[in-house]
């Protein structure tokens, strides 16, 4: 899949809290959504800076798809919406290729987040990633392949994985999951440990610095590879 080189529109989210995290998936058992927002809302329930957008559906970009998804993710939320001072905030409908990148880059949006159990190539991550956005993701299945280039560090330069790893275990998927010739039964995918993921999120919002820089060495090595 290559870099596109896609002018950027401006997206305006009306954003309260200055450092937001982006989750962007369709909902469903594989993406783990459930568990991004409870270990969001729990790691940073007395910050009133932090916030989450969540570009997310449940299948389709209609006012009906919009209540659905409102819905699930108010049963989510619904334990922690008198207590968290932190925020979640719902982007739902179509955007062009010019306002994906609008969303990349505004300058309320400071990491991307996926808490997946597995991808087949993972297209946000990679677009977030080829637009200098810091990634925090589960260490495991295709995108590691691509979130790794060069950085100096001190007189060195070394080749790493240039984004905030999340541990796993792997484990057979839950029957509930199973998707005929898609999601095989018995087969395994990784399920993200909880304090791992909480203390990536902490890390890149302590400190940031590292990690932009860390972004925009991936950016660079991205546009280099996958042109």
């Amino acid at each position: 899949y290559p870099v596109k080189n896609t002018q950027s529109k401006s997206v305006d989210l009306s954003l309260d809290t200055e450092f937001n995290f982006l989750c962007i998936a369709m909902l469903g058992p594989r993406k783990n959504i459930e568990n991004t927002v409870e270990w969001f809302l729990q790691e940073f329930k007395d910050n009133e800076d932090v916030g989450l957008v969540l570009k997310i559906s449940s299948g389709r970009s209609c006012i009906i798809d919009r209540e659905n998804t409102m819905q699930k993710l108010q049963k989510i939320i619904k334990n922690h919406k008198d207590t968290a001072k932190c925020r979640v905030y719902l982007l739902h409908g179509n955007l062009t290729q010019e306002e994906m990148v609008g969303l990349y880059t505004h300058s309320k949006i400071k990491a991307l987040v996926s808490a997946t159990h597995g991808e087949g190539f993972g297209l946000p991550l990679f677009e977030a990633a080829a637009n200098g956005l810091p990634i925090v993701a589960t260490d495991w299945s295709a995108h590691p392949e691509f979130l790794v280039g060069k950085i100096k560090e001190g007189k060195k330069t070394k080749e790493k994985k240039l984004f905030a790893k999340v541990d796993y275990v792997l484990d057979t998927i839950p029957e509930t999951a199973v998707w005929e010739k898609i999601l095989v039964k018995d087969s395994k995918w990784a399920y993200p440990k909880e304090n791992s993921f909480k203390s990536q999120l902490r890390k890149v919002y302590k400190d940031y610095g590292m990690y932009k820089k860390w972004a925009n060495s991936l950016c660079l090595n991205i546009k280099e590879k996958y042109a």
